[in-house]
């Protein structure tokens, strides 16, 4: 978990398990420092292995696995349908033609 959450209503917070009602985190140990938070997005930089791999959903340091049911916050994962190119190319053509620009 990184701090992205504050943005969220302390309603849904508690609700979630993550704060209590004054807005401390339930479980301090599982927030992420700022080290390990930049980790994922510097080794999608950097890292040989994914060259030409766009498209990739990525997770702690490594590529998310598929899961096929709605991913657990903690254990992480991605939904089929968040990776699929013909919906991507789908959604990217319908977008353009909404907002009156051409693809080509």
């Amino acid at each position: 978990m990184t701090p992205l959450q504050r943005h969220l209503p302390l309603a849904e917070m508690v609700a979630l398990g993550w704060a209590d009602e004054d807005g401390n985190p339930v479980d301090p140990a599982a927030l992420k420092s700022l080290s390990q938070g930049a980790a994922t997005g510097l080794w999608a930089a950097v890292a040989p292995e994914l060259a030409d791999r766009g498209g990739l959903y990525l997770q702690d340091v490594d590529v998310a696995p598929l899961v096929t049911t709605d991913p657990d916050m903690a254990i992480g994962g991605v939904r089929d349908y968040a990776v699929d190119t013909d919906q991507a190319v789908r959604l990217w053509e319908e977008s353009a033609r909404r907002i009156g620009w051409t693809t080509g």
